[in-house]
């Protein structure tokens, strides 16, 4: 299995209690990290500063990396509670754009890999061009950023038609509760998967934290229960681990319902240390007793 993954990657700023800590993030970041410990090739595109290279190559722990030049490195700020990991307070403290330009040479390597996943943070940094030239048929995308912008220092939900567009070319879209309700328009789950259905969309992951995620496959629903860690240390890029995790079990399992429990119990083996997951696949078995 060969993957891509395409976004910004971060310098997170992770305050957990009263508890402050600077690392490296971004979904390509956690999505990488995880893939290439579930023993994937993974190759990630991505976006920085070049002053921050020895930096971001040595958290990448040899993940292949090709470099897209930007202004600055992102920079994020976040605050969690342990008592309410599933609720995040976040601000930008250096903004870069993020800008992924799919030029000619992008197109052609991106087609070479078995899966190519998305992940941006603002809506600026994946122009809908990307998507319409790839004539890839496992396309993913996961979280916010497809619709985001940051406006007077806050992240704000506003190009929803921007994600509804790129649906009928997805193999699989992730996103938490609330973003599937934006992006939707919906108030429950069953309504929410009609609308993307209806758009195009063939399979839709929604997850809900400690809650659980659902798994919308085709025409069948999976609801998949959320595995309580050991230790709640840091929540940061649960979301993303678990989208990696997913895609990765495809190659393990048929059943959408054991591709969620094992992408569940990644995210959660995410959950009990600071940065990004680095067990491998037996532990996970192990964990869930396979």
């Amino acid at each position: 299995m060969k993957i891509a993954i395409l976004g910004p990657v971060t310098k997170d700023y992770i305050k957990v209690d009263e508890e402050t800590k600077i690392q490296i993030g971004s979904p390509a970041y956690y999505m990488g990290r995880a893939l290439k410990a579930l023993d994937v090739e993974v190759t990630v595109y991505i976006t920085y500063n070049k002053k921050d290279e020895n930096w971001i190559v040595k958290n990448f722990q040899g993940v292949k990396i090709r470099h897209i030049p930007d202004k600055n490195t992102l920079e994020v700020h976040s605050e969690f509670s342990s008592n309410n990991p599933d609720k995040r307070i976040s601000k930008i403290g250096v903004f870069a754009a993020g800008f992924i330009e799919p030029t000619s040479k992008l197109i052609s390597e991106l087609e070479k890999f078995d899966w190519v996943l998305f992940g941006p943070l603002l809506h600026s940094n994946m122009p809908y061009e990307l998507v319409l030239r790839l004539k890839h048929k496992k396309l993913v995308y996961g979280n916010f950023g497809m619709f985001t912008a940051y406006e007077n220092g806050k992240w704000v939900w506003k190009y929803r038609e921007k994600v509804i567009k790129i649906l009928p070319y997805l193999k699989y879209l992730f996103l938490d509760n609330n973003e599937a309700f934006y992006v939707s328009g919906q108030k429950t789950l069953q309504k929410t998967a009609d609308f993307f259905k209806k758009k195009g969309l063939k399979n839709l992951i929604i997850t809900e934290g400690s809650k659980g995620s659902h798994v919308f496959a085709g025409d069948k629903y999976y609801k998949i229960p959320a595995f309580v860690p050991k230790k709640l240390v840091d929540p940061t890029g649960a979301g993303d681990t678990y989208e990696a995790a997913f895609i990765r079990s495809t190659e393990f399992f048929d059943e959408p319902e054991k591709q969620g429990k094992f992408a569940a119990m990644v995210a959660t083996m995410s959950l009990e240390k600071r940065g990004a997951f680095d067990s491998c696949v037996k532990e996970v078995y192990k964990r869930l007793e396979i």
